[in-house]
């Protein structure tokens, strides 16, 4: 039976660069960092949320294509205030119909993330209707 979403593996063009979005501008804590691994590799957590960065250069593909991640924050308004007082490029928070309030937020790699507080603690209409 599935639980949720237990980690994200992410291919980076740039740990260190990567490093720096996550820990600094997102506040994920940073667990480990093999830069001399082949490839090299961080581990990094938010909450339960668990993040592997693997810098992979041999693969500059553009990246984020297709990919979005929906990630709940207890007030979206709030984290929004924290993201702009470390210096993240994001807009205001907005409202939509299929029952959240979000921001949107790209990594180095233009991976990108929805950072939402759902309206209800139901599961999500825009997921009930993909059912």
């Amino acid at each position: 039976m599935i639980k949720g979403l237990d980690l994200l593996f992410l291919e980076v063009n740039s740990l260190e660069e990567s490093l720096v979005f996550y820990e600094n501008v997102l506040g994920f804590a940073v667990e480990s960092v093999s830069a001399s691994s082949e490839p090299p590799m961080a581990r990094l957590r938010g909450g339960e949320l668990k993040i592997t960065l693997a810098q992979h250069l041999e693969t500059m593909l553009r990246r984020g294509r297709g990919v979005h991640f929906f990630i709940g924050v207890a007030d979206v308004d709030r984290f929004y205030e924290q993201l702009i007082e470390r210096g993240a490029d994001v807009q205001p928070p907005i409202d939509e119909g299929w029952g959240g309030r979000f921001i949107t937020l790209e990594d180095p790699d233009k991976y990108r993330f929805f950072f939402v507080t759902w309206s209800n603690a139901e599961q999500p209409e825009l997921l009930k209707q993909t059912e």
